[in-house]
């Protein structure tokens, strides 16, 4: 997907038991890093940690950190307690908001990520490593390929409780574009848009989609989800509804790969919701 270019939450208390096993699987043994209210202290707090060998970041809380260069990769088993802080571009120069390099760890939470422009993919996030968003919201990004939040081969993605809306991509992938491995839970992929395949998402790695709403996206094709080039996507107790497409289906194609659909909703997609797909998707009608 990447190779043309090198609805309902659940309960608070699950979430912040998720939380606390993924902090507790990447957080490496340093002491914490209070990170002031500025763009250079968390570029400077990232670099530090890097070098390091990993860290916790605690932001401050309510912060906007506004972005007039690209922060450091993230090379490193890193944390980022963002304390509902948001992290946005402010620069006219292109870049997406934060990436992390193969062999990276991010684990980031309560963070909004907000206004990246990357050139390539992942204009919220891009992960060529390990990456872990929690109690999140990745909105009004834009990439070439997954405006929200980008995943390329060989990664691992977790996405839990997290809201993804008005993200927008040229080609595949408004809301996420996977190569990877990738989980998306107990989250929102909402108006979100693309100009090729997947408004809300687009897959040709391994994709499950659990206890999520996928609903209101567009696409020229297959505006809630898309998976192509033998990818293997997995919809769980979930609803792909009121996607709209140019190009049929609105709602699911399968365009090679597997799709499977278990206890889930498509319902309400334009010009259908499944038909019109290269391979038909089992237990999905219109």
């Amino acid at each position: 997907m990447f190779s043309r270019k090198p609805s309902a939450l659940v309960a608070q208390a699950m979430c912040v038991g998720a939380l606390a096993t993924v902090v507790a699987t990447a957080t490496p043994a340093s002491a914490q890093t209070i990170v002031p209210c500025s763009a250079s202290a968390l570029s400077t707090a990232i670099a530090n940690a890097n070098t390091s060998g990993g860290g916790t970041l605690v932001l401050s809380p309510g912060c906007t950190y506004g972005l007039s260069a690209p922060l450091p990769a993230i090379a490193s088993p890193i944390v980022i307690n963002a304390r509902h802080s948001t992290i946005t571009r402010v620069a006219t120069t292109s870049f997406g908001i934060l990436s992390v390099s193969p062999g990276g760890n991010l684990t980031i939470t309560d963070a909004t990520i907000t206004n990246g422009d990357a050139p390539d993919f992942g204009g919220g996030i891009a992960n060529r490593g390990t990456l872990t968003v929690v109690g999140s919201a990745i909105r009004d990004n834009h990439a070439n390929f997954s405006g929200g939040i980008g995943g390329g081969s060989g990664t691992t993605t977790r996405i839990v409780g997290t809201n993804i809306m008005r993200n927008t991509a040229n080609v595949n992938g408004g809301g996420v574009a996977n190569d990877g491995n990738m989980t998306i839970s107990n989250s929102r992929v909402i108006d979100n848009m693309a100009g090729g395949v997947g408004g809300g998402a687009a897959n040709d790695g391994i994709l499950r989609i659990v206890d999520t709403n996928v609903n209101e996206n567009r696409a020229g094709r297959a505006g809630g989800v898309a998976n192509v080039g033998g990818g293997t996507t997995t919809i769980v107790s979930s609803n792909v509804n009121n996607n709209t497409a140019a190009v049929a289906p609105g709602g699911v194609l399968n365009a090679g790969g597997s799709v499977i659909l278990t206890s889930s909703r498509v319902r309400g997609n334009q010009p259908t919701n499944c038909g019109g797909s290269d391979i038909p998707v089992p237990n999905c009608a219109g």
